[in-house]
């Protein structure tokens, strides 16, 4: 794989993206840095069925130029369970590891790109995760009376990943939740060491990530987690009228 001559080439403001997988159903994009952080933004649901889910958090992962970063797109909306999707992301992380100063990866995500940024920790180490409306499981009957993303749940024939706890989860993970519709994904998920949940009051699935793009705080909540700065997201997270997790519990 040749990582600084693949084409075609987009840009996102001063940086250029190369395409280092682009056949159905898997796109992958690469921007170079200069530093020793790879950061992979996955994205969600998208749009349209028959059209590629667009890259996202371009200006939040892209605005630290020092970042290598990879932008992951996934047609068949497989929550991580297309053999493709997964050998693909394996082979590009390994190649780019293998040739630049990459020391440590982290991973970004909305909902569909939230649960790939937690479950690929099982593909390669993941340093931190931030996790913005995650699901805890597409199995259905694995959430209570969950109903949405049914036409999704169908396609897919063979649950390799079940739920996005898995091992080893990433080394440290950060998961947003908004309170309206996705309390029972938060409750899911088991307490331990190495996860800190937050909750929204007042924010959906749906309304969350741009929330807290309105909030001004995604790029430093990012930075924050990268640094394993516990007391920084939660700063950041007051700051967007989030709260502990704990502070929801009966």
């Amino acid at each position: 794989m040749n990582i600084r001559a693949k084409i075609p080439e987009a840009r996102a403001g001063t940086r250029v993206l190369h395409d280092l997988v682009d056949k159905d159903p898997v796109r992958i994009r690469y921007a170079e840095g200069t530093g020793s952080d790879l950061v992979i933004a996955f994205s969600s649901i998208g749009r349209k069925r028959s059209q590629m889910p667009p890259d996202e958090f371009l200006g939040t992962v892209l605005g630290d130029p020092t970042r290598h970063a990879l932008f992951v797109s996934d047609l068949s909306r497989s929550w991580m369970n297309d053999p493709t999707l997964r050998d693909a992301l394996k082979k590009s992380v390994t190649t780019l590891v293998k040739k630049t100063r990459i020391a440590r990866v982290s991973t970004l995500g909305l909902s569909l790109g939230a649960f790939s940024a937690l479950t690929c920790s099982t593909l390669f180490p993941v340093h931190a995760a931030l996790a913005i409306s995650p699901q805890f499981s597409m199995r259905p009957g694995a959430i209570k009376g969950e109903r949405r993303w049914a036409y999704w749940r169908k396609q897919i024939k063979d649950f390799t990943v079940e739920t996005a706890e898995v091992t080893p989860p990433p080394a440290m993970s950060f998961l947003l939740h908004g309170l309206e519709d996705d309390t029972e994904h938060m409750r899911a998920f088991t307490p331990r060491g190495g996860l800190d949940q937050f909750g929204f009051e007042g924010q959906t699935h749906s309304t969350l990530g741009a929330h807290l793009k309105g909030a001004n705080v995604l790029p430093m909540l990012l930075s924050a987690a990268i640094n394993h700065d516990r007391r920084r997201v939660a700063r950041l997270v007051k700051q967007a009228n989030g709260d502990w997790r704990g502070a929801f519990e009966d």
